[in-house]
C-alpha cells in the first residue's frame, strides 16, 4: 500500500497538536487507500506539548515524535522530518492550524497525475496589512535576486514525491533554505491557490528576529547576486569618482578662480561612501558567516528522543 508521510514542526503548541492529530487521522480514514504516518518534530516545548504527544503516540501508532535537546527552529526541524520520513510522498503541514487539512487530499491527487511538487499558493492570508506588504516584498526581491525561479505566495505546506526527498536530504546545508532546495531540484511542479486561515489558539512563534534571518537567510543560500552588486556598484562609484576629479582637474586649469566644494560638500560625500562601504562588508560578512557555519561542522540537531520509529523507542 501506498504511504503518505505528514511531517510537522511544533513548538509549545498544547492547544494544537490533539486537533492537529484528529484533522489528519480523519483526512486518511476517507483515503483508505493510503496508509500513512505522522511525525511530530518537538523543539523543545516549554509546555505540555511533548507529553500530549507521547499520550496520542500511545494511543496511535502511526504517531512518530522526534523530541529536540533545545530548539533547533522550524526549518532545521523540517529538514529532520524528511529526513526520518519513510513515505512514497511527504506532506508538510504547520500545527498551527492555518492551512485546511483538506487540502492534502487535491495535493495527493495532483501527485497522482504525475506532478512531482505540489505546493500551497496562498494569494490572501489573515495577516495584517504590514506584514501581508512585507512578504510581497520579500518574494520579489527573491525573485529578482534569484538564478532561478522562486514561487511567489508559497509557504511551506507542500507535498514531495519521494525522489524529491531523496536529493533533498542528499545535500549538505547547515542552513538550508528548503522552499528554495525544493525549487532548484526540479521535477514536475504546480502550485494550487487557497486561502490560508487564522490560527484558531495560541500565539505565532515567529519573532520578527526570526522573519528577518529567515529572510537573510532565504537571500544568501539562494543567490550570490548580492555580492555581484556590491562589485558592480563599487565599479560604478570608483568610475564616477574618477570621472568627477577629471573633471574638477580640468575645471581647475581652465577656471582657476573657480573655489573647490566646501566642508560640507566633504562631510557628506564622506558619510555617503562610509555607508556604502559598511554596507557593502555587511552583505559580504552574511556570505562568510554562512561559509563559517558550513565548514565548524556543528551538529544539525541533537535529538533527545525518538518514539514509535520501528515499533519501538529509541
Amino acid at each position: 500500500m501506498t504511504t503518505i508521510s505528514v511531517i510537522s514542526a511544533v513548538f509549545n503548541e498544547e492547544e494544537n497538536v490533539r486537533e492537529t492529530h484528529e484533522a489528519i487521522r480523519s483526512l486518511f480514514a476517507s483515503l483508505q487507500r493510503y496508509d500513512y504516518e505522522h511525525i511530530f518534530m518537538d523543539n523543545c516545548s516549554t509546555d505540555r506539548t511533548l507529553q500530549v504527544l507521547k499520550e496520542i503516540a500511545a494511543a496511535d501508532a502511526r504517531v512518530r515524535i522526534i523530541a529536540y535537546s533545545k530548539n533547533f527552529g522550524p526549518i532545521k526541524s523540517e529538514m529532520i522530518g524528511y529526513r526520518n520520513a519513510s513515505g512514497d510522498a511527504v506532506v508538510c503541514f504547520d500545527a498551527n492550524l492555518k492551512d485546511p487539512p483538506e487540502m492534502i487530499a487535491s495535493f495527493i491527487k495532483l501527485w497522482e497525475e504525475g506532478y512531482d511538487v505540489v505546493y500551497g499558493v496562498r494569494p490572501r492570508t489573515h495577516d495584517n496589512a504590514c506584514m501581508r506588504l512585507i512578504r510581497r516584498a520579500f518574494y520579489r526581491v527573491c525573485t529578482l535576486l534569484s538564478e532561478e525561479p522562486l514561487p511567489e505566495n508559497a509557504g511551506g505546506f507542500r507535498l514531495v514525491d519521494r525522489k524529491v526527498v531523496d536529493e533533498l536530504i542528499a545535500l549538505d546545508d547547515y542552513k538550508p533554505y528548503v522552499r528554495g532546495l525544493i525549487s532548484s531540484i526540479g521535477f514536475r511542479q504546480i502550485g494550487l491557490p487557497y486561502t490560508r486561515g487564522a490560527r484558531r489558539r495560541g500565539r505565532s512563534k515567529s519573532s520578527m528576529r526570526y522573519l528577518v534571518d529567515f529572510a537573510i537567510n532565504a537571500i544568501i543560500s539562494y543567490s550570490i547576486t548580492p555580492i555581484r552588486l556590491c562589485t558592480y556598484t563599487g565599479l560604478s562609484l570608483s568610475a564616477l569618482s574618477s570621472c568627477t576629479a577629471f573633471g574638477y582637474a580640468l575645471l581647475k586649469l581652465f577656471y582657476p578662480r573657480i573655489q573647490p566644494p566646501g566642508i560640507a560638500t566633504v562631510i557628506v560625500l564622506l558619510f555617503f561612501f562610509s555607508g556604502i562601504q559598511l554596507f557593502f562588508l555587511g552583505v559580504m560578512g552574511e556570505y562568510i558567516g554562512a561559509i563559517h557555519s558550513q565548514v565548524r561542522r556543528k551538529p544539525f540537531v541533537v535529538i533527545r528522543e525518538k518514539i514509535n520509529f520501528d515499533g519501538r523507542n529509541a
